[in-house]
């Protein structure tokens, strides 16, 4: 393939030359992919509507009694790309793909397998050249054999040297030009029985993601947070920017913590032994009314929110569903969200981790030193408070730090922070990390 009117490697097939290449490259890039990947409709043929917003033409798709099926689709240039969905039942695509050049047939004999490598090597040569012509130099290219080849893009099963064997011989990954690109990726594959070809991939970038087999590219990938991409070499891809950022600040945790270490405990949860219990929902707004706190919602399970003087909203146990009495209150204070990313969620994660920092500094100013604070599956963990931990498991399924402040009366602790992280949502459709304030009844003194 080393000049237009070379003959092509025996047995091997070019479905699209360096010269097509190119210009499919520069079609391609005038698509706004965040239209692509939330699929073709919901009705029982691609819907044309979306279709018309590409130029393509449908040239096979499958529909799986109740959503949709990968589908091929033909672009103005007559290329044809098959669109994968992230799932096998799932309405959205992950990518994109087109098969270049295929190398000949393999066989078991001798030498084949070398063959074909030096085959697709000289065609990958002519295709890399010609990406370049459109796309510019690439984030990151390279061979099987470098030290930081980012084996994220081959496959993820078996030991290191097993994958290297029958990940792409060669890789060229460039970044999105802008938030409505894809990631482009040109690689050579080689499958196990020695067979290797030359892919066009178009990536939705917010579902490449790192996993725990990919230790020796860690280094070169960098989170990216509200503040900007963190200093360093680019990011090839790395977890997808959340969807729903939170608008309190640490200092907005510090204001609510404020209020309630001024509350008035027994206004709010009664004398002491006893907690305070409603019948009705009218006795409930009667209460909240001396307290100049105001009913807001009340949930499925019966929990209510109310709205305190200060404007913050604090939601109570399901209290007409037993009825029950007043011994906790709790707040929602910060939560951010994202599409599922690496198992280590570094998108929802450092930012948690960043605010759980702020926010314990500024109550220890407030509130004082902790009983605790950090993991609370700590061996540190309070002896006295260790039946309380057991009692109150809904607090350790998927929380990574916790304060508590302890009472001035018997061993359990008056208020805690709580700082979740991970798939907090049903299912893997989302992840969060979600900060939780909780403020229980304190104890009366051990003196009374």
């Amino acid at each position: 393939m080393s000049g237009g009117d070379d003959e092509p490697a025996p047995g091997c097939t070019v479905r699209t030359t360096p010269q097509e290449l190119a210009t499919e490259l520069a079609v391609l890039t005038e698509v706004d992919w965040r239209e692509v990947w939330p699929g073709a409709g919901r009705g029982h043929e691609p819907d044309p509507a979306w279709l018309a917003r590409f130029d393509w033409q449908v040239v096979d798709f499958q529909w799986r009694s109740n959503d949709w099926g990968p589908i091929t689709v033909q672009t103005r240039t007559g290329k044809r790309h098959h669109l994968s969905t992230t799932t096998s039942h799932s309405m959205e695509y992950a990518y994109a793909s087109h098969r270049l050049w295929v190398g000949s047939t393999a066989d078991d004999h001798e030498g084949v397998h070398e063959r074909e490598a030096v085959e697709a090597a000289a065609a990958w040569e002519e295709y890399l050249a010609s990406a370049q012509g459109v796309l510019g130099a690439p984030t990151w290219s390279g061979a099987w054999d470098s030290a930081d080849f980012p084996v994220s893009f081959g496959d993820r099963a078996g030991a290191l040297e097993q994958r290297r064997e029958y990940n792409p011989y060669r890789l060229a990954v460039w970044n999105p030009r802008g938030p409505e690109g894809a990631v482009i990726v040109l690689r050579i594959y080689a499958d196990i029985y020695g067979g290797h070809s030359v892919d066009l991939k178009l990536h939705d970038p917010a579902l490449i993601v790192l996993d725990e087999s990919d230790a020796e590219v860690e280094t070169k990938v960098r989170a990216v947070s509200s503040w900007g991409e963190a200093p360093g070499a680019p990011r090839i891809f790395g977890d997808p920017e959340p969807t729903d950022k939170p608008d309190m600040t640490w200092q907005d945790v510090a204001s609510q913590l404020k209020a309630v270490s001024a509350w008035d405990w027994d206004a709010i949860f009664g004398a002491h032994p006893w907690n305070r219990a409603f019948a009705s929902m009218g006795e409930l707004e009667q209460w909240a009314r001396r307290l100049r706190w105001t009913v807001a919602d009340v949930d499925d399970s019966g929990r209510v929110c109310v709205v305190t003087e200060d404007g913050h909203s604090v939601w109570l146990p399901p209290l007409l569903r037993y009825p029950a009495r007043v011994n906790w209150l709790e707040s929602k204070l910060w939560r951010i969200t994202s599409r599922p990313s690496s198992s280590f969620h570094r998108n929802v994660l450092e930012p948690a981790d960043a605010l759980w920092a702020d926010c314990t500094a500024a109550a220890r100013e407030i509130l004082g030193e902790p009983g605790h604070c950090g993991d609370p599956d700590s061996p540190h963990f309070p002896r006295e408070w260790q039946s309380w931990r057991e009692e109150s498991r809904g607090f350790k399924i998927h929380t990574r730090w916790s304060a508590l402040w302890p009472s001035a009366g018997d061993p359990a602790p008056a208020i805690g922070l709580f700082m979740q992280g991970g798939f907090l949502e049903r299912g893997f459709e989302k992840e969060a990390a979600q900060l939780d304030l909780r403020i229980w009844r304190p104890a009366a003194s051990r003196s009374l």
